[in-house]
């Protein structure tokens, strides 16, 4: 399967791995900034529009805690994910565990490549089964995935 969604290319590298990428005009450094700083990250990792991101808490080392909570503006629904790094190469690589509600921890590793200015961001998500994979999919998750790396793109577009 590949898909793409708001400009994100979706695949399915495995039976239990989600793969996400889109290349960004901005260099690495710049991007690494985005994904890291919850300042920037409260403008863009909210998936699909209308969603606000009050919770964004990080410990950008290996053994360093992260956990992130949405929440609609009227307080209907809220929800949140945690999870510790367990790899941080700056401006190339990020590598965590991630627990959302009641789920299996996945494993998420998110690549910075730069080539001629621009950067490609992979995100590949993996999970405990096939099942699993196919679960989270159901959610829209690609769909969130995509309208908020498009969000990156306006955010890095701002800050180049």
């Amino acid at each position: 399967m590949s898909t793409t969604k708001f400009g994100t290319e979706v695949t399915l590298p495995s039976d239990t791995e989600i793969a996400m990428t889109r290349t960004f005009d901005a260099p690495a450094a710049l991007v690494w900034k985005a994904y890291t700083e919850p300042e920037f990250l409260r403008r863009w990792l909210l998936g699909p529009d209308g969603w606000e991101m009050p919770i964004c808490e990080i410990d950008l080392r290996v053994g360093g805690q992260w956990r992130y909570g949405w929440a609609l503006p009227d307080g209907s629904q809220a929800f949140e994910m945690h999870g510790e790094y367990t790899e941080v190469v700056p401006h190339s690589r990020i590598a965590n565990t991630e627990v959302f509600e009641d789920n299996p921890p996945a494993q998420t590793v998110v690549e910075f490549v730069e080539e001629g200015g621009r950067t490609t961001m992979t995100t590949t998500m993996r999970l405990v089964s096939q099942e699993a994979r196919d679960a989270v999919l159901a959610t829209g998750m690609a769909d969130g995935a995509g309208r908020s790396y498009e969000r990156l793109g306006e955010v890095l577009a701002t800050l180049s």
